[in-house]
């Protein structure tokens, strides 16, 4: 009876694990998300507010310090660009939940204008 309880608490284990490894594959996604997001509204409260208010000065310092290392946006980044080919290739698609041609129009838009800024913007000179 005793050794009947070993190999129930292995299959136990293992099925925690891998419902963990399954949650977090699905949620990490998100996640990524979430953090460009919030990189995106630290830039924007940085621009928004200016050296001059305190807010704006230590937002921007803080959105400098987390851009300097490319390594901790990249798989934010990929993952936002994942995105947004999967909601084009939804507003493309026949059923596009809506009707007109704005959505395909701002999609692009943001597009474009990501990719001018990452053309012509000026590089910092850090390291």
């Amino acid at each position: 009876m005793v050794a009947t309880r070993w190999p129930v608490r292995e299959v136990a284990s293992l099925l925690l694990r891998s419902a963990r490894t399954v949650m977090l594959a699905v949620t990490r996604p998100f996640g990524y998300l979430a953090f460009v997001l919030a990189l995106a509204a630290l830039s924007a409260s940085a621009k928004l507010l200016g050296e001059d208010h305190e807010l704006g000065f230590f937002a921007g310092r803080l959105n400098e310090a987390v851009r300097r290392y490319p390594e901790v946006t990249r798989r934010g980044v990929q993952m936002a660009w994942v995105s947004w080919f999967l909601l084009l290739a939804l507003a493309l698609s026949p059923i596009d939940p809506i009707a007109s041609r704005w959505d395909e129009v701002l999609l692009g838009a943001f597009a474009l204008g990501v990719l001018w800024r990452r053309a012509f913007a000026a590089r910092p000179s850090g390291r």
